[in-house]
């Protein structure tokens, strides 16, 4: 059994085999899932297989976990986190037997999961979802702070998301020699320290990003004016991107990017263009930068593509 934490009345656990008979009763009973676009398992079965199969701790490090009260060992139901691979977003959710409802369960592990996820996984932010009229988890999200973000249509159903943002954060813009701290051992490791310099470091047109948590810079980003000569408009150049290994994973760099791409098409930019490294070509294309060319090699630095996205 790995438990994941305790409040006053509960303690979180990752589920074991034996859960799959709660997961089986709570899903057969329709008022748990009439607004979840859940359908009831099979069987218990179909439930152990689900528990069997169920991957998400090993594959992003968190997932749901079963929800216990300490003073009987009563299993009440499970909370906990979900990474969307589709939106890049953590979310929250929850999901307890009927007889349950109304005492406060959901609200205190849900609360406890945002904790959790702030201050020891170290998201920046998180978000929930609920069916538009299931009024009984909005009352739980408004209770946890979180904010209205959109409504969309999540599997099929009108749905309002909500997110919370960790205020151990900040972003902001830096001089460059603030940027040095994370460039150096991500960027330029084992060499010197003047490496880390480029020239248009000190132009008036550039800025720089950095990303602080509980005011350590861990994350940086240098948004410079440069033209590619294959390309038009008025261009930008990324360069330096890093972002501690500690803190990787977690979405930082992907704020980052957006609040520079954000600068930039305030300032009049219409593309931004930069040279990124193999290991990286996917994270970019996710956010909508298309390979240019052949792949081609920066000494002492590694292959690289030219990556570029239409800005406006």
């Amino acid at each position: 059994m790995v438990k994941i934490l305790e409040t006053d009345r509960l303690y979180l656990r990752e589920f074991v085999e034996e859960d799959a008979i709660h997961l089986f009763e709570m899903n057969n009973d329709p008022q748990v899932i009439k607004y979840t676009g859940d359908a009831p398992f099979l069987n218990l079965q179909a439930a152990k297989e689900f528990i069997t199969n169920y991957d998400a701790y090993q594959k992003t490090g968190i997932g749901r976990y079963a929800v216990i009260r300490k003073e009987d060992e009563r299993f009440l139901g499970w909370s906990g986190l979900k990474y969307h691979p589709e939106e890049r977003v953590i979310d929250v959710g929850y999901r307890f037997y009927q007889k349950y409802w109304g005492q406060g369960f959901a609200t205190e592990s849900a609360q406890a999961i945002i904790n959790y996820a702030f201050n020891e996984l170290k998201y920046p932010c998180l978000v929930a979802h609920a069916h538009k009229e299931n009024t009984r988890s909005h009352k739980v999200i408004n209770k946890c702070k979180m904010s209205l973000l959109k409504e969309f249509v999540y599997d099929g159903h009108p749905a309002i998301q909500y997110h919370i943002k960790n205020p151990d954060y900040t972003l902001k813009e830096i001089p460059a020699k603030d940027t040095w701290p994370v460039r150096h051992p991500v960027l330029r490791k084992g060499r010197p320290l003047k490496d880390v310099y480029m020239e248009a470091d000190e132009q008036e047109s550039t800025f720089h990003l950095g990303m602080y948590y509980k005011n350590n810079i861990v994350g940086v980003a240098s948004f410079m004016q440069d033209s590619h000569t294959d390309f038009n408009g008025t261009q930008a150049r990324l360069r330096g991107m890093a972002v501690l290994p500690e803190f990787r994973k977690k979405g930082l760099a992907e704020l980052i990017l957006k609040r520079g791409e954000e600068i930039l098409k305030e300032k009049g930019n219409t593309l931004l263009w930069f040279n990124a490294r193999i290991i990286a070509v996917n994270f970019y294309k996710n956010l909508g930068y298309i390979t240019i060319g052949s792949e081609f090699d920066i000494p002492l630095v590694g292959p690289h593509y030219v990556m570029k996205k239409q800005l406006i």
